[in-house]
């Protein structure tokens, strides 16, 4: 019936719509049946995961509304997680209370998520259905659930019509889970004292629902902790306790465990904390509480505990003292053994008897070093005694029939030593455990650390017996004492050493000296100090060994020149670099008799090597003078260079003067530097000798000799004595070598007109005894110069002439060569001055011959100067191409001269000779190109060195067919243009039709009645363009008589073209006329195309360069030619399409836009490859190309043309 009625009431609605039109128009609103509204509350459910709990549901909406305007009763419900639901962890719940929930009940999809709530019979009311909807729940059975938002739906429906989709957000949270750990039941006994220690729990558990690996532990004694006797302890078996590792506080009874990186599993770590042990040397009974909890890294478990009872044995009982014993090792002595506890006590039953004790070092044990000592008396400790075990370091007393008392048990352990048997002992802090028994009975533990420091042992040095002898003056050191002994307990090396004169020492005299043998005495190196008498000696890093310093202390000399006799006593010691030897002395005898003395000169002889010669030798001391007290004459004497010899270089020489000099012959050992003079029979007299110790002279045969100063030291000896070393310097200076350059014999021809400059000396060499590079060179031309025409060049071949450059200064004919940095060597300077070459650029008048100087310079000096001589040969004759010319008014031709000389070799002179016109009115001549002016006839001269041409001119007033024009120019400047109405005999061409293509300045009209009349001459054709790809475009430009080519018939379309010959063309294919615009151009007075220049320039075409030159003669570039044909042309009305893109042309170039849109225009194209090449040369063929397509972009042109 409800159904019924509400569609007959949307009947009616609609009805109501038709019938009241357009004009009335009632909404179908007004009067339509509403269906059921669910109306949420804002803002969103919260759900938070329990920890290790079953989650609490949350309601999703408590405040949910049920709204419907036509039906008090809903048919069912629906309730979906619609958004981000998760099977098997999400859940939506219902109960019906009963009270106020009508009959509706409800089943939940826990794979769809969706919750469906019916009312059998349709008859909850829309409070009921409210009520149950507001009770509705979301709970999650996940232990971490994701934690995605979700997304609730309600919809409910009477059967006929649904109700709005209402939608409502929970946000879950998840919830870490607390890491459980669980005692079991009961407790742990341990009696103090015993040597076991006890596990506390082995039946521990350890749990975390949502984490497989635990990061920490703490195991704590909370209640009735004994601090420093009870004892928590763990050790990792190594197989079930992954990397757990502990540390144990004694003083707080507290034990951490950690795992690094947080990786231990729950199995590992309830492993390690079931394996915990307690022990304890407490005298306190009772129980301790030990505390358990664990930590995942971010929360902690609650803590657990587990009972210890504590039972302490009062019948036997050990008190060590506070504190530590304190061993230090001896040095070099045995070790004094340190009791270990004076004050330990031992407290007994008095019915009780000991029968052993073991006193053991259980921390520590250095197994070989560590000893315990017993020493009964026999006053105070009965009949105990005692054995060790040095293994074990246990040592263990005993009294037989157990009958020494507890007095005697008492002193024996207060008496007990520690010492150690090791030179150097481990440092490490020994423990030492006290136990005593009384067979049934043991006593607690006690402990005693006994501190162990070592003592670093002082090395020793041992000299032997007896003494040494030594007389003064003599020439071989005494070994002061080769029986001498080092050692050290615990080093095998010594840092350092003394060797002191202490008793007698004559300063200045006395010498004690060291050298090292190099095989045995390691890295010892010694310094003496003369004015105290001390040798010091060290080793770096102190590696030297002991074997090495013995050695070395026993190599020590003692050597003196003293004239004072004596016994000197020689102190040793040596360091360890910590400790110091004791002092070991040995005595000298030393006994002095009077040698010869050699006194030298104050001062120092100087030595110059020569330059590019011998150097010249030098005295060494010609004042030298020789004394002896008891000799008349000597043996034979030693000169030496004992400071800085330079093998290979130094010479000492002795010549025998045959008067003065006795018979005194000597030898020199070039390889020590020691020069050895005898007198056979020692015959030769102290004057003699003085005479040939005087002649002896110093040098040095290298080149360029090292400047050290050398040491020369005299000797002299009579047999019995060797007299005192004199010394004299000798002070060597190196002299720069001068450069050497050299040229060949002979001349060299030069030929004028040649086209290949000649190289003035092929066979030059050049040479420096003392440098293998030089810095520059200077080539001259030093007679007969002829300035601005002899020319010296050079060029770098890149392979045997290094960075050699040179720049010419033609005024002055001086070619300077330089080698930045100076580095190019000999062989490159000689191949670079063998290439350079003279030339003349004209036909001098000057025939005299050129001589031509070179020096070279290795910075410091420079060469002497080596000449070469250039004969020239002269001029013959010059000839023309033609010596008759025939030009018309206004036209231009080019001659050619050319020079014939001595060799019959010739060469173009057109640019070098003198031209004159002798009736300038008639013709004008620049540079071979002859300008007709009016009708007649004249004669041009050229004049080239000594000879002379004529050429005879003809001018007429009409245009001459075929001549020839410049090689250097692509126009034919001949064409004249004719502003008259073409005669009626000429074919008759339509008129020009209108176009925009051209800028204002090409009058096309005249433009179009020019090429009508020259069309009517004969094209040329040129037998070097029949193949090429701008011949159609060639021979119409020659239809059209704006070309001509070159006299032998060739166009040369590859050749470039220059700006005057482009501006020429120009002009001529635009019929152009001077503009009204004024631009003057200073360098284009004398160019041959200055007319046309200026008519460009007039018209705005040109602007020349920023400094107000046009630079006619330079090569046009592709770039300018389209910056020149733009203002000719216009582009804009030619564009169809896109502009062109080249890949070449830069974005800043300054002629990109218009290079781009004159390709868009056809007007060019580019090289290939999308490359245009913009700063390329143009070439003649491109030029006419890029014309011809402009003068075809006019219609009429274009037909003209064909």
């Amino acid at each position: 019936m409800k159904s019924l009625l509400r569609k007959m009431l949307v009947l009616v609605t609609i009805a109501l719509t038709f019938q009241t039109g357009f004009g009335n128009y009632i909404t179908p609103t007004t009067f339509a049946a509403t269906g059921p509204l669910l109306t949420l509350t804002g803002g969103t459910a919260s759900f938070v995961a329990g920890d290790n709990a079953s989650s609490t549901p949350v309601a999703i909406d408590s405040g949910i509304t049920v709204t419907a305007d036509s039906i008090n009763t809903l048919a069912s419900a629906t309730v979906a997680i619609t958004g981000n639901f998760h099977a098997g962890e999400d859940m939506l719940m219902f109960i019906n209370y009963g009270q106020n929930m009508g009959n509706i009940t409800a089943s939940y999809n826990a794979g769809t998520g969706v919750l469906t709530l019916t009312s059998s019979g349709a008859t909850a009311t829309l409070a009921q259905w409210q009520n149950a909807l507001r009770s509705i729940t979301y709970s999650n059975a996940a232990i971490t659930p994701n934690t995605a938002t979700r997304t609730v739906s309600f919809t409910v429906t009477d059967g006929v019509d649904t109700s709005n989709t209402a939608t409502r957000i929970i946000t879950v949270t998840a919830t870490d889970q607390t890491p459980i750990v669980t005692t079991s039941g009961g407790s742990t006994n341990y009696i103090s004292g015993a040597s076991t220690p006890l596990a506390i729990d082995s039946g521990l558990m350890v749990s975390d629902l949502d984490n497989a690996t635990l990061a920490s532990a703490t195991v704590s004694i909370t209640s009735n902790f004994d601090a420093g006797k009870d004892v928590l302890a763990y050790t990792n078996d190594g197989a079930s306790m992954g990397n757990i590792v502990a540390s144990y506080n004694s003083s707080t009874g507290v034990m951490t465990l950690t795992s690094s990186g947080a990786t231990a599993t729950l199995a590992q770590w309830q492993s390690a904390l079931r394996s915990i042990s307690f022990s304890s040397t407490s005298a306190t009974s009772g129980q301790r509480i030990v505390s358990y909890s664990v930590n995942d890294g971010m929360k902690t478990s609650v803590a657990v505990t587990r009972s210890v009872e504590v039972t302490v044995n009062m019948l036997l009982s050990l008190t060590t003292s506070s504190g530590s014993a304190s061993f230090v090792a001896g040095d070099n002595t045995p070790s004094t053994p340190v009791v270990i506890d004076s004050g330990i006590t031992v407290t007994a039953d008095s019915n009780t008897a000991l029968s052993s004790a073991t006193v053991a070092i259980t921390g520590n044990l250095q197994v070989g070093e560590d000893l315990l000592l017993l020493i009964n008396n026999g006053s105070n400790k009965g009949n105990i005694v005692a054995s060790y075990n040095a293994f074990t370091g246990v040592l263990t007393l005993t009294s037989a029939g157990s009958t020494a008392t507890g007095v005697q048990w008492q002193n024996a352990l207060r008496s007990i030593a520690y010492t150690s048997a090791a030179i150097t002992p481990n440092t490490a802090e020994r423990t030492v455990s006290f136990n005593v028994t009384d067979g049934v009975n043991t006593s607690n533990t006690a402990t005693r650390a006994v501190t162990v420091t070592a003592t670093n042992q002082s090395p020793i040095v041992t000299t032997s017996g007896g003494s040494t002898n030594y007389i003064s003056g003599a020439s071989t050191p005494a070994d002061i004492d080769s029986g001498l002994t080092v050692s050290d307990l615990d080093n095998a090396t010594l840092a350092s050493a003394t060797v002191s004169i202490m008793s007698n020492f004559d300063a200045g005299k006395d010498v004690l000296a060291y050298t090292n043998d190099g095989a045995s005495m390691g890295n010892i190196t010694a310094s003496y100090n003369a004015s105290t008498g001390v040798l010091t000696l060290i080793s770096s890093g102190g590696t030297a060994t002991l074997a090495q310093w013995q050695r070395a202390l026993r190599g020590i000399s003692f050597s003196s020149t003293s004239a004072t006799p004596g016994q000197r006593n020689i102190s040793y010691i040596v360091s360890d670099g910590t400790k110091a030897s004791v002092a070991a002395t040995h005595p000298v005898e030393v006994t002095v008799i009077t040698p010869p003395t050699l006194t030298t000169s104050s001062g120092s002889a100087s030595f110059v090597a020569g330059d590019n010669a011998p150097s010249t030798s030098v005295d060494i001391d010609s004042g030298i003078t020789v004394t002896a007290d008891s000799s008349t004459t000597l043996a034979n004497a030693t000169v030496a260079i004992t400071g800085n010899l330079h093998v290979g270089e130094d010479v000492l020489g002795f010549i025998n003067d045959g008067l003065s000099m006795g018979n005194i012959t000597a030898s020199y050992n070039a390889s020590t530097g020691v020069l050895t003079l005898t007198s056979s029979g020692g015959t030769a007299t102290l004057a003699q000798w003085q005479a040939a110790l005087r002649s002896i002279t110093y040098t040095n045969t290298a080149i360029k000799p090292n400047a050290a100063t050398r040491v020369v030291s005299f000797m002299v000896t009579d047999d019995d004595n060797v007299s005192n070393p004199a010394t004299r310097t000798v002070m060597v200076m190196a002299t720069n070598q001068t450069p050497i350059v050299t040229t060949s014999d002979g001349s060299t021809n030069y030929i004028f007109g040649t086209s290949t400059p000649v190289a003035i000396d092929g066979g030059l060499a050049v040479s420096d005894l003392d440098n293998a590079t030089l810095a520059s060179a200077t080539v001259s031309i030093v007679s007969h110069l002829d300035a601005g025409k002899d020319v010296l060049a050079y060029t770098n071949d890149g392979a045997s002439m290094g960075n050699i450059t040179a720049s010419y200064d033609a005024l002055m004919g001086v070619l300077t060569l330089t080698s930045a940095g100076g580095t190019a060597t000999l062989a490159q300077w000689q191949n670079a001055l063998q290439a350079v070459t003279y030339s003349n650029t004209q036909v001098s008048t000057n025939m005299t011959t050129r001589t031509i100087s070179f020096t070279v310079s290795d910075v410091n000096k420079m060469s002497g100067i080596a000449t070469k001589s250039i004969t020239l040969q002269g001029l013959n004759s010059l000839k023309t191409d033609t010596n008759t010319l025939s030009v018309s008014t206004g036209q231009t031709v080019s001659v050619a001269i050319t020079a014939v000389f001595s060799d019959q070799s010739q060469k173009d002179v057109t640019s070098w000779v003198t031209w004159t016109v002798r009736n300038p009115s008639i013709a004008s001549v620049s540079s071979g190109r002859v300008t007709g002016k009016t009708a007649g006839s004249t004669v041009v001269s050229a004049v080239y060195g000594t000879q002379s041409v004529d050429i005879n001119i003809t001018v007429t007033g009409m245009p001459v067919s075929g001549s020839g024009s410049s090689p250097s120019s692509s126009t034919n400047t001949s064409t004249s243009i004719d502003n008259s109405t073409p005669a009626k005999t000429e074919p008759s061409i339509p008129p020009a039709k209108e176009t925009k293509h051209f800028q204002a300045l090409v009058e096309t009209d005249r433009l179009v009645a020019f090429i009508q009349k020259s069309l009517a001459g004969n094209s040329v054709t040129f037998q070097d363009v029949a193949s090429h790809w701008a011949s159609k475009d060639i021979l119409s430009a020659s239809k059209i008589g704006i070309i001509n080519g070159y006299p032998d018939g060739r166009f040369k379309p590859d050749a470039s073209i220059t700006r005057a010959e482009f501006s020429t063309l120009l002009v001529k294919a635009f019929a152009l006329r001077s503009g009204s615009g004024m631009l003057e151009l200073r360098d284009i007075q004398n160019s041959w195309a200055r007319d046309s220049i200026e008519i460009l320039a007039s018209n705005g075409v040109i602007n020349g360069y920023s400094d107000g030159t046009f630079h006619a003669d330079y090569r046009i570039t592709r770039a300018e030619m389209v910056a020149m044909i733009s203002k000719i042309l216009i582009f804009q009305n030619s564009v169809s399409g896109d502009a062109a893109t080249f890949v070449d042309v830069a974005p800043k170039h300054w002629a990109k836009e218009i290079i781009e849109t004159a390709a868009k225009a056809g007007i060019l194209e580019g090289k290939s490859q999308n490359q245009f090449e913009p700063d390329a040369n143009l070439t003649r063929a491109e030029a006419l190309t890029v014309i011809m397509r402009m003068l075809r972009e006019n219609p009429t042109i274009d037909q003209l043309l064909g």
